[in-house]
């Protein structure tokens, strides 16, 4: 009897020791995804609901949460995390134009807490205009409900990778919000440069320089490679030079699910912007 109250003792303080690690360990990293405060300089713009619905496609927000805005899985690793985009028809509710504002200028979701999964260096280049039309287009859409949807979870090992450096914040989180150089890149006047920031760099990379975790590539050289026929292609139907899908098949899907809602205008000042650089 002594050995079992022992054994069972010892049993209780280990499962204390893991419930207070755990607790630990989930404060820690939501400090670690808590984003700073953030003042809007400007009220939100009027926005145009279908500039803003085109908009949407392109920078991939109907991908992920759906046509109809009620959200869906979109990434998932068993047992480390699972990313769901929430149903914009319901959240849109809980955010003011203040807050809209905050969420594209620094991923903070209506918590302060970082929008994990958000490609939030994108969104952060749009323009002021970009962001209304965005915001009146979710507005907009009609009320939708998804009540089979679950809500986004970093499991115990995503937040361990998030400690030891293995998912890097700076891989997920923003830049640091109305910097010069990141209000350069927001206002410039070369809509090629404009288009490359705030949707290629989410494959490619920042600096456009490429991913190889991805499979995606440097897009200077890969831009040289395509006449401007050829790029048009790629862009709106994801056929490669030698006419096939692209070596991982992303590109292609992106390009016939995003990037077929840009304009040829759009699609060649991109092209000469990449073979610029």
């Amino acid at each position: 009897m002594r050995l079992l109250r022992l054994t069972a003792k010892v049993l209780l303080a280990l499962i204390a020791l893991v419930g207070i690690a755990l607790l630990a360990l989930y404060l820690k990293t939501q400090s670690m995804l808590a984003v700073a405060p953030y003042a809007p300089q400007a009220a939100l713009l009027p926005g145009h609901v279908a500039e803003g619905a085109r908009l949407a496609r392109i920078m991939g927000c109907r991908g992920c949460h759906t046509d109809s805005l009620k959200g869906g899985d979109f990434l998932r690793e068993p047992y480390v995390f699972r990313l769901v985009a929430p149903n914009l028809t319901h959240a849109r509710a809980k955010y003011d134009d203040a807050a809209w504002l905050r969420l594209f200028r620094t991923g903070a979701k209506r918590d302060g807490h970082l929008a994990v999964g958000m490609p939030i260096a994108g969104f952060q280049r749009l323009t002021d205009q970009d962001i209304a039309n965005l915001v009146a287009f979710v507005r907009s859409v009609p009320t939708v409900d998804n009540p089979t949807l679950g809500t986004t979870h970093l499991y115990p090992l995503a937040r361990v990778g998030l400690l030891t450096g293995k998912f890097r914040l700076e891989d997920i989180a923003g830049d640091a919000p109305d910097t010069p150089q990141l209000l350069a890149q927001r206002t410039t006047r070369d809509r090629g440069e404009h288009i490359a920031l705030t949707t290629c760099t989410e494959c490619h990379g920042r600096t456009l320089a490429g991913n190889s975790k991805m499979g995606a590539p440097p897009l200077g050289p890969m831009a040289h490679a395509y006449g401007p026929s050829e790029f048009a292609r790629l862009l709106h139907s994801g056929k490669t030079l030698a006419g096939t899908e692209s070596a991982t098949g992303l590109m292609s899907e992106v390009a016939r699910g995003r990037f077929a809602a840009l304009t040829d205008t759009e699609v060649a000042e991109l092209h000469r912007y990449l073979q610029a650089r």
